[in-house]
């Protein structure tokens, strides 16, 4: 059945065949009527493309993939990441944008258009956006303090506190910059039964990530598209700045060339082909929900081919260009934690040494200094933090670095709340205005939240990031790919 679409003031008509009749002299005439879609729609096709972009850029594709870049073969990594993004990535990719884009509706109402027995394919994707938005904006809280905190020279967590001119042998052990995450930023329990009470400067952060996430989802595409503007091109102006400034520092180069050493051996274990496939997978939002809400306010005939394509493509190449930026920062970092070590311990302060050369068996190589991984927070607030101390105006390179960090989250939040937001306002379940809707969504949402505002707040973003991530939204895409290949165009066809 055609229908009318309303794109930026303009209504695009079309016929709609509501039936036939016979003339008297015996011809079938169909009856038609012309309906008028007043669904929103983005502003223009650039809005949609950074609002899928940054949807699909986050947080992994700075702190996950550099780390499994290097734990799996260095460059050897990429050929697995580059076949999973052509044989599943891509196809997945284009199956939501292209059921969101045809159907016009949210997620469940999309399943339940492609057969009911599949709505609850929908509601697994809202549940589970709805649980991952609850803990991702407590990363941007986070990523708030830390911001804030870098307002200041030097940087709280440049140096270790001193008690009677005695360094704490806590923090001596630990490191200046575990010590200040684990300590004074989220003052982590022992175990996830001490709950610590709420930690007010995370609250009072959690409140402004929530704060500014209902600016920018309040009236759906039309406040959206206009903060994708910000939110999806910061971080790569950011990006870039760094990439300059780490290729100035000493054993910038060093960081990328082992970061991108292949090890060819790696790449037959079968696990690190699976891990490459689950990075395709988390990294595109597959599965969320919020790729089929945006493309439902596309026009009818946009070419989503070409878009799932180049979104694809464009989230991986940002995987590339981050890990070489980081590692270029972590390959300085090395390089003076090597001759920092070399000075304590009386070694030779011969930069110009071999690579994989042992000097002492203190200081061990650059390599080795190199090959200690993190991943996820401890790559953020302390690897990275670390790197980011021993650079002159250390407290510039903060304050930047997590400014990309928080629109990163901010563009991405966005799209995970579209997924929960469009389908719950189509369903008229709660038949209020949108701009209520999402404001009664974000204060639950930073309720919940308050949760991870204790001191064993850590442990519970790890157990809703176990349970809430890896397995369902797996399941959740497999049945996708039962429904429209098998519902859709198979046997069991939907009902008259």
């Amino acid at each position: 059945m055609a229908r009318a679409t309303k794109r930026d003031g303009e209504i695009m008509v079309s016929l709609v065949a509501e039936g036939e009749s016979t003339r008297p002299d015996g011809k079938v005439e169909q009856k038609v009527v012309v309906q008028e879609d007043e669904r929103e729609g983005w502003g223009n096709k650039i809005e949609y493309l950074l609002a899928t972009i940054g949807f699909a850029v986050g947080f992994g594709n700075v702190w996950r993939f550099p780390y499994l870049c290097q734990q799996n073969g260095g460059g050897a990594f990429l050929i697995p990441y580059a076949v999973s993004l052509v044989v599943m990535g891509i196809p997945l990719f284009f199956l939501e944008l292209a059921i969101g884009q045809s159907i016009r509706k949210g997620s469940i109402g999309v399943w339940n258009h492609i057969h009911p027995y599949l709505g609850g394919v929908g509601i697994a994707s809202v549940v589970l956006s709805l649980l991952i938005s609850t803990y991702y904006n407590v990363l941007l809280g986070w990523c708030f303090y830390y911001m804030f905190a870098s307002f200041q020279s030097p940087l709280p967590y440049s140096s270790c506190p001193q008690t009677n001119g005695t360094v704490l042998p806590e923090c001596h052990v630990a490191g200046r910059t575990q010590y200040y995450w684990y300590n004074k930023a989220i003052s982590v329990s022992s175990s996830i039964e001490e709950g610590g009470g709420l930690q007010w400067h995370l609250c009072l952060c959690l409140l402004l990530a929530w704060i500014l996430v209902f600016f920018c989802i309040m009236k759906g595409v039309k406040s959206g598209g206009k903060a994708v503007y910000f939110t999806a091109t910061m971080p790569y102006i950011v990006l870039t700045i760094f990439l300059v400034r780490g290729l100035t520092l000493d054993g910038s180069v060093d960081g990328i060339k082992y970061m991108f050493t292949p090890k060819f051996d790696k790449i037959l274990n079968p696990v690190v082909w699976l891990q490459a496939a689950t990075q395709i997978f988390f990294s595109l939002g597959v599965g969320y929900g919020g790729l089929i809400a945006m493309s439902s306010y596309n026009p009818i005939h946009n070419n989503c081919k070409r878009d799932a394509i180049a979104v694809s493509l464009a989230n991986g190449a940002t995987s590339l260009y981050a890990t070489i930026i980081i590692f270029s920062v972590l390959g300085f970092k090395a390089h003076r934690s090597y001759e920092e070590c070399l000075d304590m311990y009386g070694g030779v302060n011969n930069t110009n040494l071999p690579f994989n050369m042992t000097v002492t068996d203190k200081c061990h190589n650059l390599e080795n200094w190199l090959s200690q991984a993190a991943q996820g927070p401890g790559l953020t607030f302390v690897a990275f933090t670390e790197a980011i101390v021993k650079m002159p105006i250390s407290p510039l390179w903060a304050v930047l670095f997590f400014a990309m960090l928080i629109t990163l989250g901010l563009s991405s939040q966005y799209g995970i709340l579209e997924g929960v937001i469009t389908p719950i306002y189509e369903s008229k379940l709660v038949p209020i205005r949108k701009e209520i809707l999402s404001g009664c969504l974000c204060v639950a949402s930073f309720l919940v939240g308050l949760l991870f505002c204790q001191k064993s707040g850590e442990y519970w973003l790890q157990v809703f990031d176990s349970f809430s991530g890896p397995l369902p939204l797996l399941v959740v895409g497999f049945f996708e790919l039962i429904g429209v290949c098998y519902v859709q165009y198979g046997t069991l066809q939907r009902p008259k």
